[in-house]
């Protein structure tokens, strides 16, 4: 029967007016839709910035609109008494039936006959407003109560308080990480919150918690205090990627000779605003934390993940600042933590129980005091599953922990708090009253009202985010004002924009989503100009952000501007001149450049830059926009920046270049690299990767000179590029094998340290196909050796080292996984060289796992695993993009 109530419904949907008339099919679950959305360039700004995620097919949680530092939003319903809070209790599941880079429109039935149309925007860097429009399909009126709350598993809300009857204040934090420190980019951490509805607030809260757990509160770090003795590391393998709460991990350090104190996941960092386990499933402990006492020269170090049941425990002897040890998580030993914690704060103390553990022998109890100290101190040790402590009241609070002692590896328990607690959906569950928490993790108001039949009533909640030293008496007033605004030009505006996107000839409704998906992340991460940049620039990722990747420009993330100068062109060219408008007089271009950030990594007595992709690029993106203002300007500038590196890297005067500077930074191969790591550093090689650059830096300048009308310096660019490539089939080129490699720079050998071992199979020696150097005999040798499938032509993509390597790794990093713009070159090369048809394998081959990992979690990946259906280690990512231009010229001849 619900089947056919579904069909009718679909039926009626299809029949409902969606806000992009030429967009009839909705996109239901596990689309392959990406679905971050950011503020529109022109209304960006880079110091005050939130986007959102939208979650709107989990069906174990509510709709939300997520972000990982700043709050998520979310949405619950109660209809007709009826509380519908997780996708998995609709009546329909949400679609999308629009998606644009800072706007969403999707719509919904929570229950049967009552529809939920939504839109959301991110109207400003600092403003989302969200519209929800409820249609009464029944014969019958209803009682509706719109539930939004705002939720922060990352730091708790502070200063929470109604503001009249339709508005909500609270502040939040929002820290950068310890790259941004360093690098000293500004930055906001304290800011206010003006949470505003159109209607009238009924009931509202503030909650500790969510849905019974203990209450937090929010980590804890000191930047008063210098790092003295911090550890860090990895909680997993190499090969893992962690997307869970850093909550859901327990790390214990303590010392075997006494046992009096222990640290855990929740003792400060000193230094740094960050967590002890972060999103990317790294740790870091500050031994520091330890009283005076307490010798370091022995410690046991415990690591648990709850979700996963998977632990490890080690022994260290006087670990050394700055450290790095790496557990190995594994299900094989055995540990125990106690559950069913309950606790009951009275006037004069604390009462905590637990269920029994079996095979307990008695429970440790740990104790402490918050805020003074980072170290837990052994209040007692008890043989029953109870336990209470009297206290005087003082300004701070406690915290205690229960540590199990058995013949099993004893893993603390979940911290208990003095501090009173309030969840969530035990409030949903009896909203009579208001509660105030502090502590706050959830934040919730109730927006009631009657539905009669056939109607519909359209109800509006906006966020704005502001600088915490942001005064206005007029606040409200000025987001209230946005509650009325309309979002047809808006809608309007994007339209406009894509349509300057080619179409594809492919009618794959996945693949048609990839390209939509990849066009819109790709425009989403643009700045307008800003602070020290004159020029639009890009960022690698604005939700999530993280230091380095939210930093600024550098060269090799812009050969997805070859994508992207066809949906803007003069955006395009602006974040080209971003580079040119810092370079020095020598011709240096520093390694990285954001509207706050010139960052200039100084190595051995030499500037670091990046790899040599500019002149091509610049070539490239005229190629595209025609602007010959452009070409002229980057002409000159690329003539500087050829030079510099002439003149810098090639420090035995052979006329073959090797990486300089911090070599593996500037070589963008920077980790996990099987020659850098297993035979030597960059800058001993004549590097075969850099040379094949600077073949297509000299074409490229040829051809700028060539449209130029410059015909004599066109004949030096020619010269130029026709000599290295001589050079590098005469020194790099391994006949025995059929491929490239780095040499000896002391002796132009395959040998450093033993025989022939500079000859590892990396995708660096595929180059020469995209730079146009190899003949086509040597192309044939290459194209054979790119196609064996037990080396490189692997089910998702080319992996950047052979899977024939005893160093290769699928989700490593250089050493195995497939990344896209470096695929896109061998691409390139095949097509130049006439492989038309393996071009477009290699390309539906990478589409499959972009398409597959965006059904399942909506994102664009830094690089995908060239044999498993997977993707690591950073989301949101800008080159990801460069596969729409493979798919443009897929099918190109």
């Amino acid at each position: 029967m619900k089947l056919v109530k579904l069909l009718a419904f679909f039926l009626l949907i299809s029949s409902c007016g969606n806000k992009d008339p030429d967009q009839k099919i909705p996109w239901g679950s596990k689309a392959p839709i990406y679905t971050t959305h950011a503020a529109a360039m022109e209304r960006s700004e880079f110091l005050i910035d939130q986007g959102y995620e939208f979650f709107y097919d989990d069906p174990e949680n509510p709709l939300l609109f997520h972000s990982q530092k700043g709050g998520t939003l979310g949405l619950v319903f109660r209809i007709d008494g009826e509380l519908i809070q997780n996708v998995k209790d609709y009546f329909h599941a949400p679609q999308i039936h629009e998606s644009y880079p800072d706007m969403v429109s999707f719509s919904c039935f929570p229950k049967e006959g009552i529809e939920v149309k939504g839109i959301f925007l991110v109207y400003s860097s600092k403003i989302a407003i969200q519209e929800l429009e409820f249609i009464n399909h029944t014969q019958n009126a209803v009682a509706v109560e719109m539930i939004p709350f705002v939720s922060n598993p990352y730091r708790t809300f502070r200063e929470v308080d109604k503001h009249g009857d339709k508005a909500i204040q609270f502040l939040h934090e929002k820290y950068p990480d310890s790259w941004s420190l360093n690098q000293g980019i500004p930055y906001e951490d304290s800011l206010q919150n003006t949470w505003f509805f159109s209607e009238k607030i009924g009931h509202w809260g503030s909650f500790s918690s969510f849905d019974g757990e203990m209450a937090r509160p929010s980590f804890g770090f000191d930047l008063n205090r210098k790092s003295s003795h911090q550890i860090f590391g990895r909680a997993y393998d190499k090969g893992e990627r962690l997307l869970e709460n850093g909550a859901d991990a327990r790390i214990m350090v303590s010392s075997p000779n006494d046992p009096r104190f222990i640290l855990t996941e929740n003792s400060p960092i000193w230094g740094s605003p960050v967590p002890s386990i972060d999103f990317a499933g790294l740790f870091r402990l500050e031994l520091g934390n330890f009283p005076k006492q307490v010798s370091l020269k022995s410690l046991s170090l415990i690591y648990y993940n709850l979700n996963r049941s998977i632990g490890d425990q080690l022994r260290m002897e006087s670990p050394l600042p700055n450290q790095r040890i790496d557990f190995n998580a594994k299900k094989e030993k055995n540990f125990q933590f106690v559950k069913g914690i309950k606790s009951k704060t009275t006037s004069d103390g604390i009462q905590i129980s637990w269920q029994a553990l079996p095979g307990s022998k008695s429970y440790k109890i740990y104790k402490r005091t918050y805020p003074e100290n980072g170290f837990y101190e052994l209040l007692t040790e008890v043989q029953s599953e109870s336990f209470e402590d009297k206290f005087d009241s003082f300004e701070g609070y406690y915290g205690y922990i229960i540590l199990p002692v058995g013949d099993f590896i004893g893993v603390h328990s979940e911290e208990v708090f003095t501090f009173p607690k309030a969840d969530f959906n035990s409030w949903l569950n009896n909203h009579d009253m208001s509660i105030s928490s502090d502590h706050a993790r959830v934040i919730a108001t109730i927006l009631p009202f009657d539905l009669s039949s056939k109607n519909s009533k359209k109800v509006r909640i906006g966020r704005r985010i502001d600088s915490i030293d942001h005064k206005s008496i007029n606040l409200l007033n000025e987001v209230q004002n946005l509650l009325t605004l309309d979002f047809e030009p808006y809608w309007n505006y994007n339209k406009e924009l894509f349509a300057n996107v080619p179409s594809l000839s492919s009618r794959n409704e996945e693949v048609l989503l990839l390209y939509k998906s990849a066009w819109n992340m790709m425009r989403q991460v643009m700045y307008p100009p800003e602070g020290r940049s004159p020029y639009n620039y890009y960022v690698f990722s604005r939700e999530p952000t993280w230091g380095w990747g939210h930093g600024g420009q550098v060269f090799h993330e812009s050969i997805t501007m070859l994508a992207y100068a066809f949906l803007d062109p003069e955006s395009a060219m602006n974040s080209q001149r971003v580079f040119s408008d810092r370079q020095y007089d020598n011709g240096y271009i520093n390694y990285r450049t954001g509207s706050y950030l010139d960052e200039i990594i100084e190595y051995n007595g030499q500037l670091t830059s990046s790899a040599p992709w500019y002149s091509w690029l610049n070539w490239e993106i005229f190629k595209i926009t025609q602007d010959r203002e452009f070409l002229k300007e980057m002409y000159a500038s690329s003539k500087k920046f050829y030079n510099f590196y002439i003149s810098e890297r090639d420090a035995d005067g052979d006329g073959l270049l090797e990486w300089g500077g911090h070599a593996i930074l500037e070589s963008v191969r920077d980790a996990l690299v099987a020659v850098w790591d297993e035979v030597g550093w960059p800058s001993n090689f004549e590097s075969i990767d850099l040379n094949c650059m600077m073949v297509m830096e000299a074409k490229a300048l040829e051809n700028m000179a060539l449209t130029l009308g410059l015909q004599e310096e066109a004949a030096y660019w020619r010269k130029d590029h026709e000599k290295r490539a001589a050079l590098i089939n005469q020194v790099f080129w391994d006949e025995k094998n059929g491929f490239y490699y780095n040499v000896n720079k002391a002796d132009n050998s395959f040998t450093f340290k033993t025989e022939n071992d500079l000859k590892r199979d990396e995708i660096i020696g595929f180059l020469p196909l995209w730079a146009g150097v190899a003949d086509d005999a040597k192309a044939r040798r290459l194209v054979q050796k790119l196609t064996d499938k037990d080396q490189f032509w692997r089910k998702f993509g080319i992996p950047s080292l052979s899977a024939a390597d005893p160093f290769y790794n699928d989700k490593g990093y250089w050493n195995g996984p497939v990344w896209v713009e470096w695929n896109y070159l061998i691409f390139k090369g095949l097509k130049d060289y006439g492989y038309h048809q393996e071009a477009a394998e290699l390309t539906d081959n990478i589409a499959a796992v972009m398409i597959s990992q965006l059904k399942q979690n909506h994102n664009l990946w830094e690089f995908y695993s060239p044999d498993e259906d997977w993707a690591g280690y950073h989301k949101t990512y800008i080159w990801a993009g460069i596969i729409n231009r493979m798919l443009m010229d897929k099918d190109k001849r």
